[in-house]
């Protein structure tokens, strides 16, 4: 259990903290037996059992992943929502279901732009993190957590070291999630600096093509 001492509320004394851009399914929860949408009736108090949902909706492996990744690096993290959830939760439903399934960490480490754009048309995964990296990143380092379903447009970015993103994704097996042996790829990513010397700032997008309100993983 992380404990208190690394759990504060985020501040603006926060600025510059290494930031971890979290998908949701088939990273946290793999859909078994509750999903995403079981999740939202139960935030909701439509469910017929939501204490049960809330409870059980992470699997316990990735569970304890992440909250090793957060107690290697001090509690010192902010997190940015990336999965489709951030567009049909508000951030007090999502803080919620963080608190509830005993990560709170996450919820009381959201940054202060706690989710990636999204709008009324369809975009990429790749678009949609580049989009909030180029309106609010600050030079921080950063990891990008998702699965190899909904972070297909993230495959194979580290095959041009000059990417931005090189070196900085994890792509989990859907119906697995986050793994002991994705630690050692995330706590480098976090504690690697962002060179500013090279392309990497000048690569990222003025703007991403706005996403589409829609559920899916």
């Amino acid at each position: 259990m992380v404990s208190v001492l690394m759990m504060k509320t985020a501040t603006a004394e926060d600025e510059g903290l290494p930031i971890v851009f979290l998908d949701i399914d088939d990273v946290l929860c793999l859909n078994n037996p509750y999903g995403g949408s079981d999740a939202l009736e139960a935030v909701k108090g439509r469910h017929a059992d939501p204490d049960t949902v809330l409870r059980e909706i992470f699997a316990a492996e990735p569970k304890r992943v992440l909250e090793s990744v957060h107690k290697e690096m001090g509690g010192q993290l902010r997190y940015v929502i990336s999965s489709t959830w951030r567009q049909v939760f508000s951030r007090e439903q999502i803080e919620r279901v963080f608190r509830t399934t005993d990560v709170a960490f996450v919820a009381v480490g959201l940054h202060e732009k706690w989710e990636t754009p999204s709008g009324l048309r369809r975009t990429d995964r790749i678009e949609e993190i580049e989009s909030w990296l180029h309106r609010y990143h600050r030079g921080e380092p950063f990891v990008v957590l998702d699965d190899d379903y909904s972070g297909t447009s993230l495959t194979g970015i580290d095959e041009d070291i000059r990417h931005p993103l090189a070196a900085r994704v994890v792509l989990c097996n859907v119906g697995v999630g986050l793994t002991v042996e994705h630690l050692p790829i995330i706590l480098d990513a976090l504690r690697r600096p962002f060179t500013e010397h090279s392309k990497e700032r000048d690569d990222l997008p003025h703007s991403g093509r706005p996403g589409r309100n829609v559920w899916c993983r």
